[in-house]
């Protein structure tokens, strides 16, 4: 039996494709293009089934449960926009967000799925209070998405386990938090890379790089939790289906700033709101996500 990952020539996408075929898992990878030359044509990649195709189009999910016997689903196809893109591409964002979950969920019925897990966001918490103890919790914050990204996601969630539940599905949600790590790459479907992939580009280019502001957060580097969920996909009975991934601990743009300049002494940085060159997605740093239950 395979898993089929949607989203898959994503950066969170990518990270879940190495990871399952690293495991040996017969893995059908679902997305609306190739990744980048280098990875298209590596040899981890091309041990897998790729399907061209759009979440938003039946046919196209039809061929891809068609490549090979489904028994566990990841669903992470999403487009995760900035501001402008919200503004010029609503009715894309929900369309793919929204409507490719159902339409996904609808598939996985008819292929007699036994699991969906879908990917969130932190995204759905939005501008809600921490708990007490300060952080982001499944069961106590309540969402109050703020984007348009995050208002989809939270109404993906929704339809993902109610149509699990009405189709006997068993679903799992992971509310993925701030992901940084390798096979960060332009996709298009992301118009903002992370403070790490843009400090990190500023090095390379030889160029300095200006942060706005600190920005703390519970970063997590993509692969680790791309083995989070393939753990959590792997374990048998769960007695929740709701889970924070996030990095735990919280660090900043700037602890990663020193740490390139202790591999790379001519790194030039600074920290100056009105002249920076690194954009961040959040206009304030965000409250970290507890991750007990996980």
């Amino acid at each position: 039996m395979a898993v089929l990952l949607t989203g898959a020539t994503g950066f969170v996408g990518l990270n879940l494709a190495h990871e399952f075929i690293a495991r040996g898992q017969t893995v059908v990878l679902f997305a609306h293009a190739l990744p980048p030359g280098a990875i298209a044509q590596s040899d981890w990649f091309s041990r897998a089934i790729f399907v061209r195709g759009d979440i938003r189009s039946e046919a196209d999910i039809g061929r891809a449960f068609a490549a090979a016997p489904i028994s566990e689903v990841i669903h992470a196809a999403a487009l995760t926009p900035d501001a402008q893109t919200e503004a010029e591409q609503p009715a894309a964002i929900v369309e793919v967000n929204l409507v490719g979950t159902t339409r996904l969920m609808q598939a996985a019925r008819r292929a007699s799925v036994r699991r969906v897990l879908g990917i969130s966001s932190v995204a759905v918490y939005g501008s809600a209070a921490p708990a007490q103890g300060g952080r982001l919790e499944e069961e106590v914050t309540a969402p109050r998405p703020t984007s348009l990204y995050g208002i989809t996601k939270l109404a993906a969630e929704q339809s993902l386990c109610r149509l699990g539940a009405l189709y006997g599905i068993g679903t799992v949600v992971v509310r993925l938090g701030p992901c940084f790590g390798i096979r960060e790459y332009p996709s298009g479907d992301r118009p903002m890379m992370s403070p790490h992939w843009q400090c990190a580009e500023a090095l390379i280019a030889g160029q300095q790089c200006i942060l706005p502001r600190p920005m703390a957060g519970d970063w997590i580097d993509a692969g680790e939790a791309a083995e989070a969920i393939a753990n959590l996909l792997a374990t048998p009975d769960l007695s929740d289906t709701l889970f924070n991934l996030g990095g735990g601990a919280v660090t900043t743009a700037i602890d990663w700033c020193e740490a390139l300049t202790a591999l790379r002494p001519e790194f030039r940085w600074r920290v100056d709101e009105e002249a920076a060159t690194i954009r961040y997605g959040l206009e304030r740093d965000r409250a970290p996500m507890d991750t007990a239950r996980l």
